[in-house]
Order: structure tokens, then sequence, then C-alpha cells
């Protein structure tokens, strides 16, 4: 153990835990012998919060979202909307080194008063952003799949399996949090003991040629305390109630008919036991459960929310699946584009998982004026993530202060890379008159100054060199923020291609269907796809890639040919693609 516990250390290239949770006060629990971190902001202060704030700022904390890919945004978001947290996927770790990463979160964190929650998908296996992304190299089976993680120890040694499983968890949780990640959706709850389903691999269902619905709550109630120990990480039971052998919901609608007993008496098992264990978050699946609410996903179903609050006592955070994946596109459309952030709320959720919300925070706060949704729910999921925040040490007294920063925002473009000159161009937009600098994250030195002219426009230059670099951007008065320069390789690659099926159509040629094949199957829930007219470069649909790399999206035929061009679009490395769909 203590050699694996050295490798996992040396994996945060000489980071202690300790160093990296500075500003962290701790205390000595002398009867338990061991330190635990004293909790910085009291119930009065958030409730005086609660009261005192704008309803679009609290309505900016029940936002997760994926995290804005060009230089700055994720800055100026946080800072602009109170967005509770980001998400962090493959494109937000690759190509950087470590300290370069935790830079990074510590950019987003500045950005804003109240501290963001910063979530991952690091369940293990084909679900391990850390490995995918190449941030941290596997570890054995640290990152592995929980049922690998058990199976591979049992036969080593009868009775070893938990063990590893819960060492792992403990292990990683402390590699998240030094690296500046406290939240991870993770464990997963689901249960299948069927092979040849999408969540079989994911879940803990037929482990060793056991079917049995307690020995996965028995894992769960297990898990969750080694997940969230200390408070570093807060962990997440998904996907409520349970996706059992339904169809993946990254690419579409995915129905059960199981009976509401047989939810209640079985899947929920493994929830009820993560609750009673103190799991902090539970997230709700895209499934529709015809026995429950045959007419909403769960995600924004009241009937599903109230079976989690009041069936199994739940008091923590309810966040829904990303509301980008398909099922919940098709669900909109057909419903004449309703507005499921608004939907998701009223729905019982305290977050919402979506990129939307510029337009959602104005939708969800008309909807509370027009006495659709109440301000009571509204202050009650609030107070939850900020008890959440709380439990994991991230606010003090002046995160909740309301005075006015009344800071300003760079506006950046991405940045441009010249192959000839193996060149790096910075450039955005800022108030005529600002001294920047540009500070290297890495050595610490201003390596660039500059003024900016009367234009507003600026623009610098660096050499690409063979290692990523890493910049803070700072301006008297404004928000600093994070620039990445990729390495030569990265910045000058060799484009990747992905797979596009031939289109087809529904039977009245209204309808047409693209879909296609990511060839790394890693990308899995991470990376998204979309769909352009090529003639206007508007989006005309969007897909998360799914289970083995599949995707699909539904495009509308029109009177004409249309060329659609599909696009990875939080990835640089795969070279877009066109398609044709036929006119009617």
């Amino acid at each position: 153990m203590n050699l694996f516990k050295k490798a996992v250390i040396s994996t945060v290239a000489g980071m202690t835990l300790a160093g990296c949770l500075g500003g962290i006060t701790s205390q000595v629990d002398a009867a338990k012998g061991h330190k635990t971190r004293v909790t910085r902001v009291t119930e009065k202060q958030i409730n005086n919060y609660i009261k005192k704030a704008s309803l679009k700022q609290k309505i900016g904390q029940m936002y997760v979202s994926r995290t804005p890919q060009q230089p700055g945004v994720a800055e100026h978001d946080a800072y602009k909307y109170n967005l509770g947290g980001f998400i962090v996927y493959d494109a937000d770790l690759q190509n950087y080194t470590t300290n370069q990463f935790k830079t990074k979160m510590a950019s987003y964190q500045n950005a804003e008063r109240i501290p963001l929650l910063i979530g991952i998908d690091q369940e293990g296996g084909l679900v391990s952003r850390l490995t995918h992304s190449g941030l941290i190299p596997q570890n054995g089976d640290q990152f592995k799949f929980p049922r690998d993680q058990y199976e591979n120890a049992e036969k080593t040694q009868k009775g070893s399996g938990m063990k590893a499983v819960t060492k792992y968890a403990h292990y990683t949780a402390t590699l998240l949090r030094s690296l500046g990640v406290n939240w991870n959706y993770a464990p997963d709850a689901d249960y299948s003991d069927n092979p040849k389903s999408f969540i079989y691999q994911r879940g803990f269902g037929g482990v060793m040629g056991k079917q049995s619905y307690q020995g996965e709550a028995n894992y769960i109630s297990q898990v969750i305390p080694a997940w969230q120990h200390d408070n570093l990480i807060a962990a997440t039971l998904k996907h409520f109630p349970g996706y059992g052998d339904a169809a993946d919901t990254h690419t579409g609608f995915a129905h059960t008919d199981k009976s509401k007993a047989d939810i209640e008496s079985k899947d929920m098992l493994s929830f009820k036991a993560g609750i009673k264990a103190g799991a902090d978050s539970v997230m709700v699946t895209h499934v529709i459960y015809d026995d429950i609410d045959p007419e909403y996903p769960a995600s924004l179903s009241k009937k599903i929310n109230t079976l989690l609050r009041k069936d199994c006592n739940f008091k923590g955070v309810i966040v829904t699946d990303a509301l980008e994946m398909g099922a919940i596109k098709d669900f909109a459309k057909q419903h004449g584009n309703a507005p499921v952030d608004v939907l998701a709320v009223k729905a019982g959720n305290d977050m919402i998982m979506t990129t939307d919300y510029a337009t959602g925070i104005p939708e969800i706060a008309a909807a509370v004026k027009k006495g659709e949704i109440s301000k009571t729910q509204i202050n009650n999921s609030v107070r939850r993530i900020l008890n959440m925040k709380n439990k994991l040490h991230l606010l003090k007294p002046s995160s909740l202060s309301l005075k006015k920063q009344n800071k300003r925002t760079f506006t950046l473009k991405d940045v441009a890379y010249n192959r000839k000159d193996k060149a790096a161009v910075i450039a955005g937009t800022a108030k005529k008159g600002t001294h920047l600098s540009l500070k290297n994250t890495d050595t610490k030195k201003v390596v660039k100054k500059i003024k900016v002219g009367k234009s507003g426009n600026f623009k610098i230059t660096l050499s690409v060199k063979e290692d990523p670099q890493n910049f803070a951007l700072v301006g008297k008065g404004y928000v600093s923020v994070n620039v990445h320069v990729q390495s030569d390789k990265v910045a000058f690659p060799v484009l990747k291609k992905f797979t596009l099926n031939a289109v087809t159509y529904n039977s009245d040629h209204r309808i047409a269907t693209i879909s296609g094949k990511i060839p790394d199957a890693g990308e899995e829930g991470s990376l998204i796809m979309s769909f352009l007219n090529a003639a206007t470069n508007n989006a005309v649909g969007s897909a998360v890639v799914g289970k083995d790399g599949n995707f699909s999206s539904t495009v509308r035929v029109l009177d004409k040919d249309q060329q659609i061009k599909v696009v990875a679009q939080n990835n640089k490395d795969y070279e877009a693609q066109t398609v044709t769909v036929k006119a009617k």
C-alpha cells in the first residue's frame, strides 16, 4: 500500500496535498487523533446571502456548465453570470502539465467571488478523464472500472476486492482535489447484469457472475465514504432512478417499461444505500420511466424528483445529466422547442448541467416572476449548493459578499498558430491605454508588456516551443485570464478522421439522420459533434458522443439540398467533414 501511495503522490509532480489545499484551516481532533477541516461560513451567513442576492445571481449558482474553450470566456462567464460550476472534459485536460492545469483551475476560481464547483466524470475505465486526456498516466488498476478493480483483486487474494475498490477511490479523490477538482460524477449506482447493456461495465451488477441488487448497494455504501473522505470531493450517485438495461441517452430517447414497484425495490436500493452513506449529490438520468412518468424524461420529471426527495429522503444537491444530450434535444424539438432549463427547475433539480446559461438564466427568472417557479424553491436549491460548497471548504465570509467589484473582462480570440513562423498569436480587445502583462505561470516571469492602442485591439506574438506554455494575462481593473499555448506537435497536428454513415430519412422524407463514429471510444460523454449548414455556418444540430464512439443527430429536410458540415466542437484534432442532405 505504501508503494502505491507513493506512486499516486508522484503523479502530481511532487505536489503535496497540504500544498495543494493551502489556505484551508485545520484542527486536531484529539479524541480521534486525526485532522479535520473547519467550516468557514455559518448557516446565518449563507441565509443572509440568499436573502440579499438578486434573483439572477441565485439562478447563476444553479448552473454547472461544460467549460468554454475560447480563451478568457470561462473567467468572463463565471464573473458575469455568477455560475455555480464548470465541468472539465478531455479537451480541458489534454496537453497541459499538472501544474498548468492547476493554474488554469485557479484562474477560473479567482474570476468569481463564490468559488466554483469543478466537476469531472472520473468513474474509471472508458469514463476516466484523467487517463484519456493524458494528464495522469495509468497507474495499475487505479483508473480502471470498479468492477475490474474488484475482480482483479479477488483473483489474487479472496476477500480483497472491496478493499481495492475503496482504496483506489480514496486515492483518486485526493488526487482530484490536488488538481483543483472538487466534484466527481461517480460512483455509478446503476444496476445491470447484462454484459450487452450500455451501462453494464460502469456499474457493479453481475460482478464475479453474481446477480445481486443488494451487492450493488453494498458496494455503493462503502465507496461513497472513500470518495468523500476528508470532504475533499463531493461524490455523485448516478443515474437516478437507475439506467437498468435502457438505451444510451447520449444519442436519443430511451424508454423503460419496468414497473415502479420493481424500480423501488431493486434499482433504487443502491441509491438509498449511497444516500444513507452520505452522498452529497445525485444525478438524474434522461430515461423515460413509463410506469412512473410516461410524459417526461426523468431529468425533467417532478414525479421522479419527488421519488428521490421523499421516498429516498435525499436532502443534498440534485443535478441533471447533460441537457445537450440527444434525448433532451429530441424532447425539446418534439415539444415546440420547450425551454428545457425551465422544465428542469420546475421538476425540482437544484443544478442544471448545460452551456445555455446566457439564455436560461433570464428564462428561469421570467418563470419565477410569472409564478411558475417559487422563489422559495430557488432559495432552497441555492442553499443546498452553498452548503455543499461549504462542506468542501470552498467558502469563506468574503465569498458571500455582495459588494460590486466593477471589473472589466477581456474579449479574446482563439490562439492563432502560424505554421510557417512557428508562432502563436494572442489577440483581443481591451480599453485603450490599458497596460497589459503576460506572465508565464511556470517560470513566474513576465514575458510581454504592452499598452492597448486607440482602437482597443491588441496582439501578442510568441514562439511555439516543444513543450506547452501557460500564461496569465493581467491588466489593471480586469479579471485576469489563463491563456494556453500548445506545443509544436499539438499546434501543428496531423488531423484525425471520424467515420460518417450514409444519411437516412424518415418515412415522409422530412427528417434526416446524420450519424457516425469517433475512433476513440474514450470520447464517450465528452466530445460534442456540431452539425453546421456549410453555406451559412449556422448550427442545425449537435450530439454528444455515446457508447463505442457513436454519435447521431437529426436535421430538418428543406426544399433544396443542404451541405452539412460535421465538426468535433471541442477537439481540434479532428478534421471537419461534409455530408449532403437531399431535398424533399
